[in-house]
């Protein structure tokens, strides 16, 4: 297995809620091959010491 590391800035989604919004890296977007329309489905792994985050990429039909 690879392993990549990249660092995102995290911005609010607009002033109404308390969503945020993170920008998907060129370099994770092409490794994906998505495009805007595509979905994304987070998968969250949380233990006592830290947490995991992997992104599975949906492709549109």
């Amino acid at each position: 297995m690879i392993m990549f590391k990249y660092k995102s800035k995290i911005n609010m989604a607009n002033t109404k809620s308390n969503s945020l919004r993170v920008g998907i890296p060129k370099e994770i977007v092409k490794i994906l091959e998505v495009s805007a329309g595509d979905k994304i489905q987070w998968n969250v792994d949380v233990d006592m010491d830290n947490g995991k985050v992997s992104v599975i990429a949906e492709k549109s039909e």
